[in-house]
C-alpha cells in the first residue's frame, strides 16, 4: 500500500516537476566533474547495486521492467538521502527511489551534496 501510495504521488508530482528535475540533474552532474565528486558517486552507485539488482528482479516477476531510469537526490552531512525523486516513474525505479530515501550513505565532501544515477538495465 505504501508502495501504491508513493507512486501514486510520484506520477502527479513529476509533470508538475520535470523543469526541477532537469535543474537537478543539471548540477549533479556539474558535482560530478570534480575528482571528490567522481568519488562520492562512485561511492554512491556501489551501495545501490545490490538493491538495484533486487528491484529489477522484483519488477521483472511482475512483468514491469522498463530498465531505464534516472534517480536525483541530495545527500546531507549525516549521509541521509534528501528529495528523492526518479524518471520515469514506474516499479523498478520507484522500488529503487524508496530504498535510496530510507538509506544512509557516506558522508559527502559537503552538506547537501547533489547526486544522480543513471541506470539502463535490459532484461
Amino acid at each position: 500500500m505504501k508502495l501504491l501510495r508513493l507512486l501514486i504521488l510520484l506520477v502527479i508530482s513529476s509533470s508538475a516537476c520535470a523543469e526541477n528535475f532537469d535543474a537537478r540533474v543539471f548540477f549533479a552532474e556539474a558535482a560530478m566533474q570534480s575528482e571528490e565528486g567522481k568519488k562520492y558517486e562512485k561511492l554512491v552507485r556501489e551501495s545501490t547495486w545490490d538493491v538495484d539488482g533486487e528491484c529489477f528482479h522484483a519488477s521483472a516477476k511482475i512483468r514491469a521492467t522498463p530498465g531505464y531510469y534516472q534517480l536525483v537526490a541530495t545527500i546531507d552531512r549525516d549521509g541521509k538521502a534528501k528529495m528523492v525523486e526518479v524518471r520515469p516513474v514506474h516499479h523498478y525505479s520507484s522500488c529503487v527511489a524508496i530504498w535510496f530515501a530510507n538509506n544512509r550513505f557516506p558522508k559527502p565532501p559537503r552538506d547537501n551534496w547533489p547526486i544522480r544515477l543513471e541506470v539502463d538495465s535490459q532484461p
